[in-house]
């Protein structure tokens, strides 16, 4: 498989609204290729641009400029939704299980690929999320999700998975389907504000 940045090299970037890049349905990678250099190479390099932001919890392959149906989660993300997660019964636990668990969400969690990835199922129930894009700068926007989602797809290694989500990871896995769509947060959301009005909210 031929990648733009293998005709055009040290040119990987995060494009923005505007590209058409972002606006084609993106391609199944072949199975036969996922280990190969160029997917391995494509990986590795939307794997340390994610490292790279602040605020990224999340990239599509189109963002950087190759319309494949793949996308990274970012470690930090997990972490993150980990944090959200409701503390059930806190009150009861003892200083020890805190501790531990306090040293477990300080783990570095590995990256997850998802490579050919099918929305197997969302729930019915919707809540509207707070999103951004690293492909719409300087822009927030509220955009209503299910708040469970199933997807199967393959990992960096071409093995085979499904994995549910709830809550925030869930949120990842739509926002993250809907750019190998060609779908922009902004298509769907009901409000858009600027950073600058965002941190006045808070």
């Amino acid at each position: 498989m031929e990648l733009f940045y293998d005709i055009v090299p040290n040119m990987r970037k995060i494009v923005q609204d505007g590209n058409p890049v972002l606006r084609r349905t993106a391609a199944n990678i072949p199975l036969s290729e996922i280990k190969e250099k160029p997917i391995q190479k494509l990986i590795g390099e939307m794997k340390a641009l994610l490292a790279k932001e602040d605020y990224g919890v999340a990239l599509a392959a189109p963002q950087v400029g190759e319309s494949l149906k793949l996308f990274i989660v970012s470690g930090k993300a997990l972490a993150r939704g980990r944090r959200n997660a409701p503390d059930e019964g806190s009150e009861e636990k003892g200083e020890d299980a805190i501790k531990e668990e306090e040293e477990e969400e300080e783990e570095a969690l590995p990256d997850l690929v998802y490579i050919n990835p099918e929305l197997l199922k969302l729930s019915r129930q919707k809540t509207k999320k707070h999103e951004g894009c690293l492909s719409i700068r300087k822009k927030w926007g509220e955009v209503m999700r299910a708040e469970k989602a199933t997807i199967r797809a393959y990992d960096e290694n071409g093995v085979r998975f499904t994995r549910g989500a709830s809550g925030f990871l869930a949120h990842i896995f739509q926002h993250e389907m809907d750019h190998l769509d060609g779908i922009l947060y902004s298509d769907k959301a009901t409000a858009i504000y600027d950073e600058q009005e965002e941190r006045k909210q808070k």
